[in-house]
C-alpha cells in the first residue's frame, strides 16, 4: 500500500522510539556479557561464594531457561494489556536481578538473578519484533528491527568496558541503571496502533499513528493508513487467534517452519556459548592482547556490524543478508573448530594462538550482519495480527531452548570430547541455514503485511481473494 518516501520527521521519531526500546535491549546485552565478566571472580572465590564448574553451567544456562518460561505468558499479556505495558514489565525484572546479585551471599541469589533476566529477555524477544513491526513505516521496518539487536550488542560493550574500570559490584550497579532509564523514557512512548485498532479504539489509533507518522490527526494520508490498519486488523481478528491457528493452514505452517527453523539455526551458530565461555576456552593470550581487551573489541565490532545492515536490509533485502551472514559465520566457526582440534590433539599451535581470537571478532561481524536479526524481523512480518503474538512467543521459546541446551552442555562436551566438536556443530548449523534460506525464505522488504500474507498463500497454493489482490496492487 505505502510506497511514498517516509518524511524525515517520522523517520527520526520512529528511530527515537527504537532507541528507547533498545535501552531495554542494552540491559539484556549487559547480562549476556555478565556471565563472562562474572566467571573469573566466582571461580577464584573473590565474590559472593565459591562455585563449581557445574554450578557455573547452571548459572549461565538459567538465563536461557527464563527465556523459555516467559514468551507464552507474554503472548497473552501483549494482546490483553497491550504491547507497551508488557514490554514495560521487563524493567522491573532487570532491576530485581541487579539487586539480587548485589545482595548475593550464595549461588541461589545468582540463579534467581539469571532466571529473572532470562524471563525479561524472553518477554522482550516475544514483544519487540511485533511492536517495532507495527509502529514502523514499511520502508524502514527492517532497519528498525536491526537497531534493537544493535543496541543489545552495545550492552555487551557496556559490561566489558565497565569491567575494566569498575569492581564487580560497580558493574552490577551500572547494569541497574539501564532498566531505570528504559522505564523513564518508555513511559512517554505511544501504544502500537495495531493493538489499539484490535481493541476498537479508533480515536487512540489515529492519535498513535499521528505520533509515529509525525503528521496532524486530520491528515488525509494518515486517515487512509488508519483505515487500512483498522480493516487489516478487523480481517485478521474475524477469528480469535489461537496457538493451533499457527498450523491449521498451509501458509501459516510455512511461516512457522521459517521462523522456528531460523530461530533454531540462529542460536545453533553458537554466539551465546562462544561469548559466555570465552574466559574458559580462549588461550591466555593471542596477538598481544588480553582476553578482556579482545572481548571489548569483539563487542565493539558487533555494534558496528549491526548498523551496516540497517542500510543494506532495505536495499539488499532480508534473504541475501541472511544467507551471506550464515555462510560467513559457518566458515569462521569452522576455522575456530580446526584450531581447537589441533590444540586438543597436541599439535604445536603456539604460533597460531591469535586464530581463535580473530575468529571471535570475525563471528561478531558475520553474525550481526544478518542471521542475528533477520529471524526476529520476520516474526513481526509473516503473521496476521490475531496470531502474531503467539508466533512471537514460539519463536522466543525456540531461541531460548536452543541457547539453554547449548550453554548447559558446552562445558561438559568440551571436557569430555573436546571443545572443537561444539564449534564444528556451530559451523554445520550455519551451512544448513544457507541451504534452508535458499529454498524456504522469501523476500519481505518494503511489502505490506497483506502483501506478505498473499505471497505465503500463493507459495503454498492457497486461494487469494480478488479484493485482496486489488488492495495489494492499488488497482
Amino acid at each position: 500500500m505505502e510506497t511514498k518516501r517516509v518524511p524525515i520527521k517520522a523517520v527520526l521519531y520512529q528511530y527515537g522510539v527504537g532507541l528507547i526500546v533498545g535501552i531495554g535491549g542494552m540491559a539484556a546485552g549487559g547480562w549476556l556479557a555478565w556471565a563472562a565478566v562474572a566467571i573469573g571472580p566466582l571461580v577464584r572465590g573473590e565474590y559472593c561464594c565459591n562455585v563449581t564448574r557445574s554450578e557455573i553451567s547452571t548459572m549461565v544456562s538459567l538465563m536461557d531457561f527464563g527465556n523459555i518460561l516467559s514468551p507464552i505468558p507474554a503472548a497473552y499479556c501483549m494482546d490483553i494489556f497491550g504491547r507497551k505495558p508488557t514490554l514495560y514489565s521487563t524493567a522491573f525484572m532487570y532491576i530485581f536481578a541487579s539487586v539480587a546479585v548485589i545482595a548475593a551471599n550464595n549461588v541461589w541469589y545468582l540463579y534467581a538473578a539469571r532466571l529473572s533476566v532470562g524471563m525479561a529477555k524472553g518477554v522482550a524477544f516475544a514483544v519487540v519484533p511485533i511492536y517495532l513491526a507495527e509502529i514502523a513505516s514499511p520502508q524502514i521496518r527492517g532497519a528498525l528491527s536491526a537497531m534493537f539487536i544493535g543496541l543489545l550488542n552495545i550492552g555487551l560493550v557496556y559490561d566489558y568496558v565497565l569491567d575494566i574500570f569498575l569492581s564487580f559490584t560497580g558493574v552490577n550497579i551500572a547494569n541497574a541503571i539501564l532498566p531505570v532509564l528504559f522505564g523513564i523514557f518508555f513511559y512517554f512512548v505511544p501504544e502500537s496502533p495495531y493493538y489499539l485498532a484490535m481493541k476498537e479504539k479508533e480515536k487512540r489509533t489515529i492519535k498513535s499513528l499521528s505520533k509515529y507518522r509525525q503528521v496532524k490527526k486530520d491528515n488525509e494520508a494518515l486517515l487512509m493508513e488508519a483505515n487500512f490498519v483498522t480493516e487489516t486488523v478487523a480481517t485478521d481478528m474475524e477469528q480469535k487467534g489461537r496457538f493451533i491457528d499457527l498450523v491449521t493452514t498451509a501458509s501459516m505452517r510455512r511461516a512457522m517452519l521459517i521462523i522456528t527453523a531460523l530461530s533454531l539455526l540462529q542460536r545453533s551458530c553458537g554466539l551465546s556459548p562462544t561469548v559466555a565461555y570465552s574466559m574458559v576456552t580462549l588461550p591466555e593470550t593471542g596477538g598481544g592482547f588480553s582476553r578482556a581487551t579482545y572481548m571489548v573489541i569483539y563487542s565493539s565490532v558487533s555494534v558496528v556490524a549491526n548498523y551496516l545492515p540497517s542500510a543494506l536490509v532495505e536495499t539488499w533485502g532480508r534473504k541475501k543478508l541472511l544467507m551471506a551472514s550464515a555462510a560467513s559465520c559457518s566458515a569462521v566457526q569452522g576455522i575456530a573448530g580446526l584450531f581447537y582440534y589441533f590444540r586438543t590433539h597436541h599439535y604445536d599451535v603456539s604460533s597460531w594462538l591469535w586464530v581463535p581470537y580473530a575468529c571471535l571478532v570475525a563471528v561478531s561481524f558475520t553474525y550481526s550482519i544478518g542471521i542475528g536479526f533477520v529471524p526476529s524481523t520476520l516474526v513481526g512480518e509473516l503473521f496476521p495480527t490475531n496470531i502474531k503474538c503467539h508466533a512471537g512467543s514460539i519463536s522466543a521459546i525456540f531461541l531460548a531452548t536452543t541457547s539453554f541446551v547449548l550453554n548447559r552442555i558446552f562445558l561438559e562436551v568440551s571436557d569430555r570430547w573436546g571443545v572443537e566438536w561444539m564449534y564444528f556443530y556451530f559451523a554445520t548449523s550455519g551451512a544448513v541455514c544457507v541451504i534452508f534460506s535458499h529454498f524456504y525464505v522469501f523476500e519481505t522488504k518494503g511489502k505490506t503485511f497483506m502483501e506478505i500474507q498473499n505471497i505465503l498463500k500463493r507459495e503454498t497454493g492457497e486461494y487469494v481473494k480478488e479484493d485482496e489482490i486489488k488492495t495489494e496492487t492499488g488497482k
